[in-house]
């Protein structure tokens, strides 16, 4: 029950925190089969979150054990399908727990559920698919030690995150085609190293197809500067949120895989000229990031002035949280990775309790319960005016133009005969 509840109030809550969610290939989530997600891990605990209010199917989760050492905690975790999973940092006394957790994700698997597995063994903001590890391929087997008549199928998930950190941004998931754990299986029997590296290998390849993935690290400033280029010919209205294709994603794996392709010369000579493209316009704050916005105009204008009220009411009543949940990100949270995360759990739990206090509190002023949508489509009316502002250029025009214009031109002609 507090997974459905969850489901619906976070799956809400996640539509509103980001721009877009491209979602595609969640027809390969059966009923009827046993599961195992393998999925990389960029952001923190935004996948799982993402993954279970975006799949058709209840999932459970290997989560790091030392969460569950405060017992609220773990009451939480364990109702929402968590289950610890315990690392050499956590002591050798706590790695004997890993038995009941192998236990737990057979049995998860036996009755047809999905498990979801984070197979690079922890969470790293690149893009780029790290090797995996072989957790997964021991539960995979294990379970079929088990349970010889299960047919165990793995489906290979890719999760990318535009600008991973922050708000009014956009992520791309995928779910791969199922990839069946027998045929792995009847050669771990013969051979337990072939057998392993056999399904990592071919678990990790199809992975790759759904991750934005560059071999080379170091190219990721200049993919970060030039893909803004290419998300700008693929432009979505404001609603809906939640948008079932890939486009976008194979759009931003073709231009990773361009770059890695480009002699490192040729990548010296670009980086040079992207330099002095803004060099040039660096006293109007320009980058590649405005070359989405809309120009401004009168419209625009209007509808922000109109429109300042309900948006300035609906902050001022969700101004606890937002400012909440940017203090814990910007002051509370060190690893990056992380940082997305807390915000977004931290401002949805604060804005859940005072929407729970109003409730409450109309129970006895009627006036109050009879008013309560009045913050709900303010706050829904605040986070549209913010993307408008957000999306609209505000640099003065003429110069935009000319600055777009030659960015495009770099990326389309000199940039786009490297590749």
């Amino acid at each position: 029950m507090l997974y459905t509840f969850l489901k619906y109030l976070v799956g809400f809550s996640l539509q509103i925190y980001y721009k877009k969610i491209y979602v595609k290939g969640a027809e390969n989530i059966r009923q009827d089969k046993a599961q195992i997600i393998a999925s990389n891990h960029p952001n923190g605990f935004l996948e799982p979150l993402i993954m279970a209010c975006f799949l058709p199917k209840p999932l459970y989760f290997l989560v790091r054990g030392d969460v569950f050492k405060n017992p609220v905690a773990s009451f939480f975790l364990r109702a929402t399908n968590q289950i610890p999973i315990y690392r050499f940092r956590d002591g050798f006394s706590k790695l004997r727990h890993n038995s009941k957790t192998m236990d737990e994700s057979q049995k998860v698997l036996s009755e047809l559920n999905n498990l979801l597995i984070f197979a690079e063994g922890g969470t790293q903001s690149i893009k780029k698919l790290r090797p995996l590890q072989k957790g997964m391929a021991r539960i995979a087997f294990q379970t079929l030690d088990h349970f010889p008549e299960l047919d165990l199928e793995i489906l290979p998930a890719g999760i990318n995150f535009t600008y991973p950190e922050e708000f009014d941004e956009e992520v791309m998931l995928k779910i791969g085609k199922p990839i069946s754990v027998r045929p792995y299986y009847d050669l771990y029997l013969t051979d337990k190293n072939s057998g392993t590296e056999a399904l990592l290998n071919a678990v990790y390849d199809a992975m790759k197809n759904n991750v934005i993935h560059l071999d080379n690290s170091h190219l990721s400033s200049l993919f970060e500067n030039t893909v803004p280029a290419v998300r700008a010919k693929h432009s979505y209205p404001y609603l809906p949120v939640l948008v079932k294709n890939d486009d976008r994603l194979q759009t931003e794996k073709n231009w990773a895989t361009a770059l890695d392709r480009i002699p490192a010369d040729d990548i010296h000579n670009l980086k040079s000229s992207l330099d002095s493209i803004q060099k040039k316009y660096k006293k109007w704050g320009l980058t590649p990031r405005d070359i989405h916005k809309k120009p401004l105009q009168l419209s625009t204008v209007l509808v922000l002035i109109i429109g300042s009220v309900p948006a300035l009411a609906g902050i001022f009543f969700h101004i606890i949280p937002v400012l909440a949940g940017r203090h814990f990100k910007k002051n509370i949270v060190r690893q990056k990775e992380f940082k997305a995360s807390v915000q977004f759990a931290v401002t949805v739990f604060l804005a859940l309790i005072l929407y729970v206090a109003l409730l409450i509190a109309g129970f006895f002023v009627h006036q109050i319960l009879l008013l309560w949508w009045i913050p709900v489509v303010c706050g829904l009316w605040a986070r549209y005016y913010y993307f408008l502002i957000n999306n609209t250029a505000w640099k003065k025009p003429s110069v935009l133009k000319e600055y777009i214009s030659e960015y495009r031109q770099w990326v389309d002609s000199d940039f786009a005969n490297k590749i």
